[in-house]
């Protein structure tokens, strides 16, 4: 069974990237919290992140067949408002086999849940498509929000790794598919 392109939760839409979302990529980086939580230690230059990440969303969804979503808000228009989804992390190479669920909003959509919605349809996805025995999330020890949604996914920290680019710290939360299932579809 193919890896869904598109799927719609009770707020938004989660889409595979276009080559035509430059600007909404732009958009996410130009934020300085995403900024702030991403690339801490790095000088701020959105302009520079933004045609990585969209090239390597593409070649990642022809790669594997499955990747990163695009979010938009349901009822909202077509403004692209984060991203969320399962990727194969290559900001850690000793767990490039693995499959991340990642997720970034820009600020003003902080604290609406929007980040957990978006996680949990793309854990369900993965579980269901990919067979995985489990996923992980890479996050900052100091980013409290994702770490909230983590937990909220049912993660546990297992380990601590290096970002091979930035040097900095990241822990591995993961929940193995048995602890997922038990969970049920509580968000």
């Amino acid at each position: 069974m193919a890896f869904p392109a598109r799927i719609e939760t009770d707020r938004l839409i989660l889409r595979r990237w276009r080559e035509d979302d430059h600007a909404a990529l732009a958009a996410i980086w130009a934020d300085s919290g995403v900024w702030a939580a991403l690339r801490p230690s790095t000088p701020y230059d959105p302009a520079a992140a933004t045609p990585d990440t969209l090239g390597e969303q593409l070649r990642h969804w022809a790669a594997h067949g499955f990747g990163v979503f695009a979010l938009e808000e349901r009822n909202a228009g077509r403004e692209v408002i984060g991203w969320a989804g399962p990727w194969h992390p290559s900001i850690v190479p000793a767990l490039e086999h693995e499959v991340e669920i990642g997720w970034t909003l820009r600020q003003p959509y902080w604290g609406r849940g929007l980040a957990t919605e978006a996680a949990v349809a793309s854990a369900e996805a993965t579980f269901e498509h990919l067979g995985l025995d489990a996923v992980i999330s890479l996050i900052r020890p100091e980013n409290a929000r994702s770490i909230a949604v983590a937990q909220r996914l049912g993660m546990h920290v297992r380990e601590a790794v290096t970002h091979a680019e930035l040097g900095t710290e990241l822990l591995v939360h993961t929940v193995p598919r048995t602890a997922w299932e038990r969970r049920g579809t509580r968000g």
